[in-house]
């Protein structure tokens, strides 16, 4: 699955697991589905948009550009630990600046 987003956040990660000694690396990401950032009025009662957030493989931190912007991010889809399905980015490719300014100038 292809989705435009707006990535806000990427930082990479290495951690040394003292147990194991396996070396745990990624990047862990915030972005927004909402791409055009239009004020949401929820039917549950909430407001706005909840950035959602993930991992990515650790190289992929070549490819993210800047952030916050918009990307082309291609999806798959998996079974977690706790048998619910997920969405992970697998590659992503930089398409454009965002800035988020007000509609109506003061």
């Amino acid at each position: 699955m292809e989705q435009e987003i707006i990535l806000l956040y990427a930082g990479q990660y290495q951690i040394l697991d003292e147990k194991t000694g396996e070396l745990n690396q990624g990047v862990t990401c915030n972005y927004y589905f909402n791409t055009n950032l239009t004020a949401e009025d929820n039917a549950n009662g909430t407001k706005g948009t909840r950035p959602a957030k993930g991992t990515l493989d650790f190289l992929l931190m070549s490819k993210i550009v800047k952030a916050p912007a918009l990307y082309r991010a291609r999806f798959q889809m998996s079974i977690g630990s706790d048998m619910k399905p997920v969405l992970k980015i697998i590659d992503l490719d930089y398409m454009d600046e965002v800035k988020i300014v007000p509609v109506k100038a003061k």
